[in-house]
C-alpha cells in the first residue's frame, strides 16, 4: 500500500499551515520542503519576515537542517524558471 499520496500545489492556500522539513541553512534564514506535497520551492526570508512575532522567535535560533516544523505559507508565487513554483513560508 503506498504512503499518503502528494497533494497537488493547487491546494497549497496563504495562510495554511504546512509541516516542513529544512534542507539548507543561507545567510538569510532558510530553504524547506513542504511535506505532502508535489514537490516545490520553498524558504522562509528572516530578515524580511523578521518583524513577524514567530519569526523573530525561529532567526534567534534557526532549526537544524532535517528538522521538521509546522510554518505557514505566507505567499504562493509563480517563477519564470524551475521549480516554477515559490513558497514564500512565515510563522505564526
Amino acid at each position: 500500500m503506498p504512503d499518503e499520496l502528494e497533494r497537488p500545489l493547487s491546494e497549497l492556500h496563504t495562510g495554511e499551515l504546512v509541516q516542513a522539513t529544512i534542507t539548507s541553512h543561507q545567510p538569510w534564514g532558510f530553504i524547506a520542503t513542504i511535506n505532502g506535497y508535489e514537490p516545490v520551492g520553498a524558504s522562509l526570508d528572516v530578515i524580511r519576515r523578521g518583524r513577524e512575532p514567530g519569526v523573530r522567535e525561529l532567526a534567534h535560533s534557526l532549526p537544524a537542517v532535517g528538522t521538521t516544523i509546522e510554518l505557514v505559507v505566507g505567499e504562493v508565487r509563480r517563477w519564470a524558471h524551475a521549480p516554477w513554483i515559490w513558497v514564500d513560508l512565515t510563522s505564526n
